[in-house]
């Protein structure tokens, strides 16, 4: 038997494949303790490292490959659910969270295959609801954002843009009617907040494969002077007026370094001390003053202004938009010649 300190710490390295080893935890003051997990497979300097399998107290399981202690590569989490082990995510990880492709079954019986990033849908996927209904397109922050397509369990059907969840620039409903079992109506135009808000809604052409589509419903009787030039620029305007809502979204760690939205975190935190997820315009000084940035009355303005914020005390303001006004504020580099400068 080895006697030197450096012989034991050798064999008390767990390294490549083990037997499962159990984790416990004190629970009373009389010695007892309970099992909090165990875990079956591959180490490396005293981490779970390689293909293995983590099973926790409550029966979660999660089988698939590890890295330095952390989730990553490819694996499946198993939740337990009535007494019954059911797949919950199954793909990529990355540093304990979903990323890259993988499916997610939810406990209200829908399933997203798809695209993820930071454990949030991100990029392109496809959502089967439980109803029935079924959405194909892109995601950004765990949200359709960009273009989708959207198959209702009635039947109806939409192709054109999305904002946050909503409905929101150019689309094409079309909608079903279930007597004669086809669509027989489009609605062609501009959605704004999730509701059309000026287009055409026109009668569809009959299917050859239908034949009740050849007697369509009539639509109620109009007649508008210059319609074509009314609605162009009735389009213009709300184009216009909803540009900031649809301006293009970039993720938060594509504008600062790890090392600056860590900063901001820290100084949103700081303010943000009943952790609610949001700060008040009143409290907007006070994190900017926590990254050494004093905020002037015009700053404070065009700060709001950016972010359509109303001057109000009370107004509350996410982490996320704090970020965008520190964005908004930064100031400029320049160089040799007194211009400014991109990175790239």
């Amino acid at each position: 038997a080895p006697t030197d300190s450096t012989s034991r710490a050798a064999l008390a390295t767990k390294q490549g494949q083990r037997r499962t080893v159990f984790f416990t935890k004190k629970v009373s003051d009389k010695g007892n303790y309970a099992r909090t997990g165990q875990y079956l497979g591959e180490w490396k300097d005293n981490k779970w490292h390689g293909k293995g399998t983590f099973e926790q107290a409550n029966g979660n399981r999660y089988v698939g490959e590890w890295v330095d202690g952390k989730r990553n590569g490819v694996g499946t989490l198993f939740v337990k659910h009535k007494g019954q082990m059911i797949k919950r995510y199954s793909g990529q990880w990355v540093n304990d969270l979903p990323q890259g492709r993988g499916i997610h079954n939810y406990e209200n019986g829908d399933s997203y295959n798809g695209e993820w990033k930071g454990g949030l849908r991100h990029g392109v996927g496809i959502l089967q609801c439980k109803d029935g209904g079924v959405f194909e397109g892109d995601w950004f922050n765990n949200k359709r954002h960009g273009f989708g397509v959207f198959d209702y369990a009635n039947g109806d059907h939409f192709e054109g843009m999305w904002v946050e969840d909503k409905k929101e620039g150019e689309g094409v409903h079309f909608y079903f009617d279930k007597e004669k079992k086809t669509h027989t109506k489009r609605y062609d135009g501009e959605w704004v907040d999730d509701a059309p808000k000026c287009g055409f809604y026109t009668e569809m052409l009959p299917d050859e494969l239908v034949p009740a589509s050849h007697e369509p419903d009539p639509l109620p009787r109009a007649e508008v002077i210059a319609p074509d030039e009314i609605i162009k620029q009735r389009l213009l305007e709300i184009r216009e007026e909803r540009a900031h809502v649809r301006a293009r979204r970039v993720p938060l760690n594509e504008h600062f370094t790890a090392e600056e939205l860590e900063a901001l975190q820290v100084a949103f935190s700081r303010i943000d001390t009943a952790d609610r997820g949001e700060i008040t315009v009143e409290e907007l000084p006070q994190a900017f003053e926590q990254i050494g940035m004093e905020l002037t009355e015009d700053d404070l303005a065009q700060v709001l202004d950016h972010l359509h914020k109303e001057n109000k005390p009370d107004e509350l303001l996410s982490f996320a938009e704090f970020s965008q006004a520190a964005d908004f504020l930064s100031p400029v580099e320049l160089d040799d010649d007194g211009n400014g400068y991109d990175e790239d």
